[in-house]
């Protein structure tokens, strides 16, 4: 029974459910959900069948194609090397072993839970429904009271307790497939009834307002197949073809209204209201960059047959994405997948995994398939099979097509489980093991299920710990962003080490606190103190340690190169022995590990500026601006360098390109201005100050130089008003009041030259 409600719980919760604090995710929310009563419910299934000494197993074949998944993974991960990112990640990547692992349990537990009593599958599919209503019924609020956020939960437009918005509307489709199907069912008899119908209409209605287009088709694919099975199936009952309004009608409209939704949806969602008119902008590689990344990555025959590794996608784009991907907004976008979760895994698990992901849907098709044919025949007892079988296949098409989150994720298998028990349950089809009995068959069933509760309980336990690392993480950003305070936020990255030592992305917070408490440490120590010095000795040795391990337990992900580059970048700055070579040989590693990617040769373009290797630091930019042509903070450099080399060829040329590329910031016009003022191009230097100023009507330094640009062109009634409105901004600055004093007493408010030496 507590293995039983345990999997209730997680049907009906994992729609809607969320914790209220800033520093939890969503994400995080819903796999801490997972992991906790998978946990409970594997154990307490486990005492059941020894105390039973039987196990009942429906579904041979799914759980077999299912037992592949895992066993895929852990193989890629083994052969690729065993890294931590590819065992748990940071706990919501479902491309992990830990998280095929996951998936495997939550397929086993429903089908072997659920086929027990036919009670238990109603109650599920109520608690789920349930979830449901209060998922819809929160976002009713939200749109009524936006203000709302629940500790961030449901913050902006497209808040919703459930994921993203595409993920929000994938699952509104799901409950209109499921809840159409079970229509005059026992699980939706009596008031169940009403609730169905307050779900279903609710969700159509939200799906108008979201708008995906690929919703839209699954929904009217579903509708369709539906449609012409229960056709098929009233033509058996009668002996022959009856359109009833009543079971047909229903399906026909949901398929003409996904139709008109799929054809005019835009024109529709842009009359509605602009209070409900929700705009929702994802980015993700398309099929063609998913298969290219996919070609560069398997070329050796050992990556082919087991993938560059679990959840790697994110270090194979580094390495092979298209640079052609710089002259988009996304071009310093980290992509963790490609175009959709499957074919994510033939990149990182390759043939072998790909085939375990095709074993387990056409395991799944053949059973959904089988329960659709046999209730076109009008055999008795197939709602719920045919339920699940069409609406596992809706969210499977998804897994395919998109990326979604953990809930949805996690639903895929909850709803294939729920699909094989009813199933089992209308064929009264189930093998049984003993446990007990003699013979080697009975000690090998034992075994198997000894195995199946070690293993889950090692994947379950293992994401649970990087999860509480990474939500003590999140806690001590939010600390530091409240407060300020240095010390609280690091001891709460020391208890995330404590939880979990292998986290990657918490040295790197650990590098970014150390060097505020260096700060802070230098600003206010006295060098002749001794225990001052120690002090700070000591937290520069533990920032360098975090820096350090976030290579060592991550050495494919660049960012933590970049990391550890920029710390030693800032002891170069100071001089420190050795400092500059470990900062260039940090930041060669993360060009290594991301070629494409103009950012190292900047931030190395800066580290040789530190040294005065002007020459270096331009050869650095010249070759990221071949990455990215458009890179305007290189050209804006590029700029200062030529500028203090006296260029002002260069210098105009580099600054006239870091304006044209970076046309919204006023610093890059300044900078064009300002150079263009010294090089005596005072017409071009009025022009860019003066768009400066447009876009930033308080700069001051832009206002001073047009006011002298101006006076250097003879237009001295704009250089008065220049000065005047300068005054007014940063009233009574002395050399303000001259340049006043200079142009209303008819002389040039341009300073003298400084004289030159010979």
């Amino acid at each position: 029974m507590i293995a039983e409600w345990s999997m209730i719980l997680l049907v009906g919760l994992l729609p809607v459910f969320f914790v209220p604090l800033p520093w939890v995710t969503l994400a995080q929310a819903k796999v801490s959900l997972v992991a906790t009563l998978l946990a409970v419910a594997t154990v307490t299934w486990a005492i059941a069948r020894f105390r039973e000494g039987n196990v009942r197993m429906p579904g041979a074949l799914v759980l077999a194609a299912g037992l592949l998944l895992p066993l895929a993974y852990a193989v890629s991960a083994v052969v690729s090397g065993v890294e931590q990112v590819s065992l748990v990640g940071v706990g919501i990547e479902p491309d992990t072993l830990a998280f095929a692992c996951i998936f495997f349990i939550t397929l086993a537990l429903s089908s072997l839970i659920f086929s027990h009593t036919p009670r238990a599958g109603i109650l599920a599919v109520r608690a789920l429904y349930v979830g449901a209503l209060a998922l819809l019924s929160l976002e009713v609020v939200h749109f009524a009271m936006p203000t709302i956020s629940l500790g961030g939960v449901i913050a902006g437009q497209t808040g919703n307790a459930l994921g993203n918005w595409h993920d929000f509307a994938i699952t509104l489709g799901f409950f209109v497939v499921l809840g159409l199907l079970l229509r005059g069912g026992e699980a939706m008899s009596g008031v169940w009834r009403y609730v169905s119908h307050v779900v279903v209409f609710a969700s159509l209605l939200f799906l108008i307002i979201a708008n995906f287009f690929d919703v839209w088709a699954a929904v009217a694919a579903a509708g369709v197949v539906a449609l012409c099975v229960e056709l098929m199936a009233s033509r058996v009952r009668a002996g022959r073809l009856i359109f009833s309004w009543g079971t047909h009608g229903v399906w026909l409209a949901t398929v003409v209204l996904a139709l008109v939704a799929m054809l005019f949806g835009t024109y529709i969602n842009n009359a509605l209201p602009s209070r409900i008119r929700v705009a929702s902008v994802e980015v993700r590689p398309s099929w063609q960059g998913t298969f290219a990344i996919g070609q560069q990555a398997l070329k050796q025959p050992t990556t082919l047959f087991f993938g560059a590794g679990p959840n790697t996608f994110g270090h194979e784009w580094g390495l092979y994405k298209p640079v052609t991907v710089n002259q988009t907004a996304f071009w310093n976008t980290d992509f963790n997948a490609g175009v959709g979760s499957i074919p994510t895994s033939f990149v990182t698990t390759g043939i072998l995994g790909i085939l375990a992901w095709l074993l387990l849907v056409c395991s799944l098709l053949w059973i959904a398939g089988r329960a659709l044919v046999r209730h076109a025949r009008g055999a008795p007892d197939m709602r719920l099979a045919v339920a699940f079988g069409l609406a596992t296949l809706y969210l499977i098409a998804f897994d395919i097509l998109y990326v979604p989150g953990p809930a949805i994720s996690v639903l895929v298998f909850v709803s294939a489980g729920l699909l094989v028990a009813s199933a089992a349950q209308s064929r009264g089809v189930a093998r049984s093991f003993g446990l007990r009995n003699d013979g080697w068959q009975s000690g090998a069933y034992l075994c198997a299920l000894v195995t199946f509760g070690i293993t889950a309980l090692a994947a379950l336990v293992g994401i649970s710990r990087i999860l509480l690392s990474e939500m003590l993480l999140n806690r001590s950003i939010a600390a530091y962003n409240s407060s300020q305070n240095v010390q609280e936020a690091s001891a709460l990255i020391r208890n995330a080490f404590l939880v979990y030592p292998s986290n990657a992305r918490a040295h790197r917070a650990g590098v970014e606190l150390g060097l505020l408490e260096l700060q802070q440490l230098v600003a206010k120590g006295d060098p002749k103190d001794d225990a001052a010095r120690a002090q700070l000795q000591a937290t520069l040795q533990e920032t360098i340690q975090h820096g350090l391990s976030a290579v060592a337990i991550n050495g494919g992900d660049y960012q933590n190169w970049l990391q550890l580059a920029g710390l030693y970048q800032q002891l170069a700055g100071v001089k420190v022995a050795g400092a500059y070579e470990n900062a260039r040989a940090a930041y060669e590693r993360a060009r290594a590990e991301n070629p494409s990617s103009p950012l190292p040769l900047f931030r190395l373009a800066q580290l040789e500026l530190l040294e005065n290797h002007t020459d270096a630091a331009l050869a650095d930019l010249t070759a990221a601006v071949r990455l990215k042509p458009d890179f305007a903070a290189a050209y804006y450099m590029a700029s200062q360098i030529y500028a203090s080399q006296n260029n002002l060829k260069d210098a105009l040329a580099a600054a006239a390109l870091a304006a044209k590329n970076a046309s919204d910031d006023p610093l890059a016009w300044y900078n064009a201005g300002s150079i263009a003022y010294v090089a005596e191009d005072y017409a071009n230097a009025v022009v860019a100050l003066e768009k400066a100023l447009a876009l930033q009507p308080s700069y001051a330094n832009a206002q001073y130089v047009l006011g002298l640009s101006y006076a250097a062109l003879g237009r001295n009634d704009d250089s008065l008003k220049a000065f005047e409105a300068l005054n007014t901004l940063d009233p009574n600055q002395s050399i303000v009041l001259e340049a006043l004093a200079k142009l209303r007493a008819g002389k040039s408010p341009i300073p003298p030259a400084p004289p030159t030496r010979n």
